[in-house]
């Protein structure tokens, strides 16, 4: 295999300035070389946009120039005739290596524009990169900053809740009721809070089993022989519940309290037998 070409032969043979015998080394060498094609075709490519581009014209060769190549090619004063004919070949191989040296400038120029702007596009991308990087810095800055937002909007919450709870308790108005477990769990440990003062009912647990998807522990007071759905909850991952919610307008007490396991979301009619029961007959009228 001939040795590769150069990427000046490449240039050259692209816009057909190679001497007859090079240009056919170089063509029988693509033929079986796929690398030396690929520089071809860019430089075959790199020609076409110049095509495309203004067109070179090329100067008029000076009467210097003219006479210089008339003296080495042994030309003294031929005919007019002859002399014109010789000229117009003179002149013609002139402006075809101008042109061709012209065109291989301009390719060169070109080629230097195209690593520029692929330079250029280089640094872009990598500015770019940065940009993102950056975005996705504030973004993770922000989530934090929210976390830290939620957290603390959770703990002033809670605080609040157990102000408002602690107050129920040494309220004078207010109502205690302990809880009983009927399903043999001795640990669990439960107590209703009533304050018709802050219109609030509390019920707070520990040692309370957490359920599984799908379900929910519901209270109910019973007011009159009818039970009243007072909202669900489940216990944590510790078993503790402090579970808060505002009194019904117009259920001025209860006879007596449950607890059940409904389906998630609750229920209208209680569906299954109470967990937990406090009988607290007269409380809170």
């Amino acid at each position: 295999m001939t040795p590769h070409i150069t990427q000046e032969q490449a240039d050259e043979y692209a816009i057909g300035s190679l001497e007859p015998e090079m240009e056919r080394v170089v063509a029988l060498h693509l033929a079986e070389c796929p690398a030396c094609r690929d520089v071809a075709r860019d430089s075959e490519r790199l020609a076409s946009r110049l095509g495309l581009s203004t067109p070179i014209t090329p100067p008029a060769a000076p009467a210097r120039l003219r006479r210089k190549v008339f003296t080495s090619a042994g030309i003294s004063r031929p005919s007019l005739h002859r002399r014109a004919y010789t000229y117009g070949r003179a002149i013609a191989g002139v402006a075809a290596a101008v042109v061709a040296l012209l065109a291989f400038t301009a390719m060169l120029g070109l080629r230097g524009q195209v690593n520029d702007l692929q330079e250029q596009n280089a640094a872009f991308q990598l500015e770019l990169d940065d940009f993102r990087s950056a975005r996705i810095e504030v973004a993770a800055l922000t989530d934090k900053v929210s976390e830290q937002a939620r957290a603390a909007a959770l703990a002033e919450a809670n605080a609040r809740q157990d102000r408002e709870l602690q107050v129920a308790l040494l309220s004078p108005d207010a109502t205690t009721a302990e809880v009983t477990s009927i399903t043999g769990d001795d640990r669990a440990v439960g107590r209703i809070v009533w304050d018709g003062a802050q219109n609030k009912l509390w019920f707070v647990a520990t040692n309370l089993e957490r359920l599984d998807y799908g379900k929910t522990y519901q209270i109910w007071v019973n007011n009159g022989g009818q039970y009243v759905p007072l909202g669900t909850f489940n216990a944590d991952a510790t078993g503790f519940i402090r579970y808060v919610t505002e009194i019904p307008e117009g259920l001025g007490g209860y006879d007596s309290a449950a607890v059940t396991i409904e389906k998630a979301g609750g229920s209208d009619q209680r569906t299954s037998a109470p967990v937990f029961v406090a009988n607290l007959e007269g409380i809170g009228r």
